[in-house]
């Protein structure tokens, strides 16, 4: 297909499937849910129509930026190296989220074709799939805003409704046969869930649209007022330099964006709005009620994942990722216990998860916001043990890969290596490092580590300091074109 662009929509912060997921290492991140990570999962998905990943853009905020391109960059498949970032200056929901791609798409391509998805949400692909998206470009071609609603199959309250009206047959492709949209629900009751489900007219709202790039910025200005600014905003930021466009003015005028959702600004005012029913196996993995999809469940009732025993359990979860958990006498529970934080709640709870966040924000607790294992481009590393003034990693490096050229300005470094051999450059001289041999970087030190071996490299990092975050490395050349 051609003019097809994607925007994958990666701000989120995955609050609801705390501890499994932090502020740095959100819900798109994880791979519980099959090989890959969800965001790898949504890339491929939409890769056959774009032809390639720098036509696929990742739209996410400046915190998580690094994060999402660190993760992508580390895998094997080029094409999920290769996607481009989209970052907006400061989160102001999916409305101005959508219309910053949308001008840049436009900018770029005057003919561009946006197919807008979530990041971080299971979607079954194939031949149903493929015609969904040939049928809503299609109608995109034509001018309609289109958007791919899921057959319902359970009256659920916690997800937007669609309805559908008069049939648009000019746009089928096989399985796909779109119509118009009559209206958007926002979640319904119980009883009005089950009149949806039953009149075959409503199909749950999955967040996905094809649009005409042009013709998102036309629908945002025509709706006028504080909506229509949104358009003006983006269009000047697409035509400022790239290394504009986060800047201290591209930020001001973006926080001038009133926050709104693209179903409020323009899909449920737009008159031109069509909707595709899809029989899609579908989830938007809004709770910690979705790990009783990743495991079979037991006589029971009991859904486990990890070590350890259940015994007189009855309807639960218990997911743990390291160590052994027992559970006895309970009911309708779930368990999540992760190296370094543990979750205990009652299966109707799951949805207030982010109250515990809260408190625990409120409390200043790191574990919120780091996670212990952290893909990079070079590798990865995980954190074994962390105190006030020292923190220990295990450092994994792929084999031909290195680090950043880099300083500490709070932290000396230990490196000992338990496999592999370390090639580490320190202030202008080289030292090969074996198994079982260990080398010092002091506060300041000028250095690097590459693996020029032909399997991977494991080391022992010992840090020391009155500062040990992420953020301070002053990298002086990289490999990875990461902020120097």
């Amino acid at each position: 297909m051609e003019h097809i662009y994607a925007a994958v929509l990666a701000g989120g912060s995955g609050q609801r499937f705390w501890p499994l997921s932090r502020e740095l290492k959100p819900k798109q991140l994880l791979s519980m849910f099959g090989q890959e990570s969800l965001i790898c999962q949504a890339v491929r998905r939409i890769l056959p129509f774009t032809g390639d990943g720098e036509h696929v853009a990742i739209v996410t905020n400046e915190r998580l930026f690094d994060e999402l391109r660190n993760h992508l960059t580390a895998q094997d498949e080029r094409r999920l190296r290769e996607v481009r970032y989209i970052q907006e200056p400061v989160a102001r929901n999916t409305a101005p989220a959508i219309a910053l791609a949308a001008a840049l798409f436009a900018a770029e391509d005057p003919e561009a074709i946006m197919v807008v998805l979530p990041s971080d949400h299971i979607l079954e692909d194939g031949d149903v799939w493929r015609d969904c998206i040939s049928a809503a470009v299609a109608a995109a071609e034509d001018g309609y805003l289109v958007t791919i609603g899921i057959q319902p199959k359970r009256a659920e309250t916690g997800y937007g409704y669609i309805k559908g009206a008069d049939a648009l047959p000019e746009y089928s492709r096989g399985e796909a046969e779109p119509c118009v949209v009559e209206r958007f629900v926002e979640k319904p009751d119980q009883a009005r869930a089950e009149e949806f489900v039953a009149s075959d007219k409503y199909f749950w709202n999955a967040g996905i649209f094809v649009m005409k790039a042009g013709r998102v910025l036309e629908e945002i200005e025509a709706a006028g007022g504080e909506v229509a600014h949104i358009a003006e905003v983006v269009r000047w930021i697409a035509e400022q330099e790239p290394a504009q466009r986060q800047g201290g003015e591209a930020r001001a005028r973006f926080e001038s964006i009133t926050p709104i959702s693209i179903d409020k600004a323009i899909m449920e005012r737009s008159e031109r709005v069509a909707v595709i029913p899809a029989r899609l196996s579908w989830s938007d993995v809004g709770s910690l009620l979705s790990l009783e999809g990743i495991a079979e469940t037991d006589d029971d009732g009991n859904v486990r994942v990890g070590r350890g025993v259940d015994i007189g359990t009855r309807n639960s979860i218990v997911y743990t990722t390291d160590r052994l958990v027992a559970t006895l006498g309970v009911e309708d529970v779930i368990v999540v216990d992760t190296t370094d934080a543990t979750l205990v709640l009652d299966k109707s709870r799951a949805q207030d998860v982010r109250q515990v966040v809260e408190a625990l924000k409120a409390q200043g607790a790191e574990e919120l916001v780091q996670p212990k294992t952290s893909l990079r481009p070079w590798g990865s590393w995980t954190s074994l043990l962390s105190a006030q003034n020292y923190q220990i990693k295990l450092i994994e490096v792929k084999p031909g890969a290195r680090l950043s050229l880099q300083k500490h300005h709070h932290r000396a470094e230990h490196w000992v290596v338990v496999s592999g051999t370390a090639v580490v450059s320190r202030d202008g001289e080289q030292v090969d490092v074996h198994a079982n041999e260990s080398i010092f970087l002091p506060v300041g030190c000028v250095h690097r580590l590459e693996n020029c071996g032909k399997v991977p490299l494991q080391l022992i990092e010992v840090q020391v300091g009155e500062y040990l975050g992420e953020d301070d490395i002053v990298r002086l050349d990289d490999d990875w074109a990461r902020e120097l």
